[in-house]
């Protein structure tokens, strides 16, 4: 798998060495975040996750072996590329794993699915569509729900000025690319 140097090129002025990262392509989320919201999905037990932007399916997989190790749970992905989504549609069930893909954008997919959304990786294709669904999903999160935003690194203007004016407690993970979890605070 190549490092992340080839994609990014140093541009993330923060991280100290995108060597250290790997990636399929330049589109595709580094490996390791893909990993950790594996990782998180384990932790956290969700009962429905969403993701928008499924691309190649990389993270979609790392999400559906998660909800899979859970025992419990759904995933529902989108891509606005039929061949894309019915592409990853595939590899899951192949892979024997949960998850359902959808030809639709990000926004028809919080719409389809509303309050039900506990944790969300927004990941689709362009900027106005980002904060489209950010806006449509925080009012449907319930409390303490999170969802993670990818491409936020500084080199990302549109996509990090997005994640700055979101008014929830938030942290920014250095990866070459820029990763950002949102929390809906919790009702005492």
């Amino acid at each position: 798998m190549p490092t992340e140097d080839k994609y990014t090129h140093g541009r993330n002025r923060l991280c100290r060495n995108d060597k250290l990262w790997t990636s399929r392509d330049e589109q595709s989320a580094e490996n390791e975040v893909g990993q950790f919201i594996g990782s998180l999905i384990r932790l956290l037990k969700p009962q429905l996750v969403l993701e928008t932007g499924c691309y190649l399916g990389d993270t979609t997989i790392e999400m559906a072996k998660a909800i899979k190790d859970n025992g419990f749970g759904e995933l529902v992905s989108c891509d606005t590329i039929s061949d894309r989504a019915n592409q990853v549609s595939q590899q899951l069930k192949v892979l024997n794993l949960p998850g359902e893909v959808f030809h639709m954008s990000g926004a028809d997919l919080i719409k389809k699915y509303g309050n039900k959304i506990e944790f969300a990786f927004i990941d689709s294709g362009n900027e106005e569509a980002r904060e489209s669904e950010i806006n449509l999903l925080i009012p449907l999160l319930k409390p303490a729900s999170m969802f993670l935003m990818h491409d936020t690194g500084p080199q990302f203007t549109g996509y990090s000025e997005i994640a700055d004016l979101v008014e929830l407690p938030k942290v920014y993970f250095n990866t070459p690319r820029g990763l950002t979890l949102f929390m809906k605070p919790r009702i005492n």
